[in-house]
């Protein structure tokens, strides 16, 4: 009798244009897409990517590089937001960040001094939208890759010089105009925090069996992903405390809902991908509707929103074309490869 040990390996394909294409993908979505800088921006686009784009690849080279899937990126991905808005630019503890205005608040946690509401939404904002929308994205694009690491040790080491020269450039430029700097607590409990995600990241079970329920309708789980990502945005419009319950009800139920969906029979990757979808169309209304941080829009930035929209559903189009007829992963399964062993 023969039995089949599967044991890790870091393989690399060859080709650097996904890595490179999420690099930029990664701050277009996080700040153009959303709407929070315009058009007219798009030379800090480079700027951006060496936070923005250098984390969102270290996010998907690590995990894929261990054999891991969604959840770790996921959890990474919580990491990332916390070092980007709480170590770098300290957007979560500085009430005076936007334009130097005191953000009036009735969610603020003084023992932490932090705005609860808004330490939700741009943790989930960074986590889904900044990382693992772009990271799904292009995986799909690639579909023989999907799993595989992209970069070699060189390239990731570079990468990660990168992120750290990104972030601070980015914490000294935001001191420098704000003046404001974190409490020596803050910094180390975001720290410490950070550290505990990134260990759990990798010690999380990897996906078991499935189950034999039937995955849901793709339509289905696009527009509920579409619906709770929508109503998240919306908790803004609520009162006081009940904006925070309302955020992490959805938050709460939308994951219970689609940790068991995932875990249903044959829920692979156009599966996610009709997530990804709802949540890329949340972020094209968000972007054609709100007032970007530098001020009202010019006509070119008018336009320029319903471009990048029209340009992330495109991408959600080739996505699904890409990956027609069963390629791609089928599960967020560890890179393998396996080997027979006699007994």
């Amino acid at each position: 009798m023969t039995n089949t040990v599967e044991r890790p390996t870091t393989k690399r394909s060859r080709g650097w244009w996904p890595a490179v294409a999420l690099f930029l993908l990664s701050p277009l979505f996080g700040e153009y897409l959303l709407g929070n800088l315009a058009f007219s921006d798009l030379p800090m686009l480079p700027f951006l990517a060496l936070l923005y784009g250098a984390g969102t690849l270290l996010i998907r080279e690590t995990a894929r590089r261990f054999g891991r899937g969604s959840a770790t990126m996921l959890l990474l991905g919580v990491a990332y937001a916390l070092i980007e808005e709480g170590l770098v630019d300290q957007m979560l503890f500085n009430h005076d960040y936007f334009a130097g205005q005191a953000q009036e608040s009735d969610t603020i946690l003084a023992a932490l001094g932090i705005d609860a509401w808004l330490t939700l939404v741009v943790v989930a904002m960074h986590t889904i939208w900044s990382t693992y929308i772009p990271i799904t994205l292009l995986e799909a694009l690639v579909p023989a890759r999907a799993t595989r690491p992209w970069l070699g040790p060189v390239g990731t080491a570079v990468t990660a010089v990168v992120f750290v020269a990104g972030s601070v450039l980015l914490g000294w430029v935001v001191h420098s105009e704000t003046g404001f700097l974190a409490s020596a607590g803050q910094l180390t409990g975001t720290s410490i925090v950070v550290i505990v995600l990134v260990a759990a990241a990798f010690l999380i079970p990897r996906p078991g069996a499935g189950s034999d329920r039937a995955a849901p309708r793709r339509w289905l789980a696009g527009l509920v992903a579409f619906a709770a990502s929508s109503l998240f945005m919306f908790t803004e419009v609520l009162p006081g405390w009940t904006e925070v319950a309302a955020a992490v009800t959805l938050v709460v139920v939308f994951t219970v809902v689609v940790v068991r969906w995932s875990r249903s029979r044959g829920f692979g990757v156009r599966d996610r991908l009709a997530l990804v979808a709802g949540g890329v169309l949340t972020y094209a209304w968000l972007g054609m509707t709100m007032e970007p941080e530098t001020g009202p829009r010019s006509t070119l930035d008018q336009v320029g929103a319903v471009l990048i929209a029209g340009f992330a559903i495109a991408l959600v189009v080739l996505a699904f074309r890409t990956t027609r007829g069963g390629r791609g992963a089928v599960e967020d399964p560890p890179i393998v490869a396996s080997r027979r062993v006699q007994p």
